[in-house]
């Protein structure tokens, strides 16, 4: 019994963070096949399988949507100033916030520029 609640729960964990990423990445106008690809899956996996929060590709899904939920409290929430600034060359990474998240390290300094710049709101 509590097998099966275990298993559930861990299905449900797989499933919230896809539709979170797929959410966070709409907000930020990215596609979803292009959040897959950031994660390291295929946007059809994601959708039927979620992601599993203890994966590689879940803690990357996790920094996804740790960028758009700093960006989102910076902003006040207004989707297209957080498009805006994802697709906008940074004079701090040299290209787009967007361009930069296609890998680990630039996914990691995307979140430690967002994170930086909420501790001075």
């Amino acid at each position: 019994m509590a097998t099966a609640i275990r298993e559930e729960k861990e299905v449900d964990d797989r499933q919230v963070l896809g539709k979170a990423l797929f959410k966070a990445a709409g907000a930020l106008g990215i596609s979803k096949a292009d959040a897959a690809s950031i994660v390291g899956r295929e946007r059809t996996g994601i959708s039927r399988d979620g992601i599993d929060p203890k994966s590689k590709a879940g803690e990357l899904a996790l920094m996804f949507v740790r960028i758009y939920r700093g960006l989102y409290a910076v902003v006040g929430g207004d989707a297209e100033n957080m498009q805006h600034w994802v697709s906008t060359p940074n004079k701090s990474f040299g290209k787009a916030p967007r361009e930069m998240m296609q890998t680990c390290e630039g996914l990691a300094r995307v979140v430690m520029y967002i994170d930086a710049i909420r501790g001075k709101v």
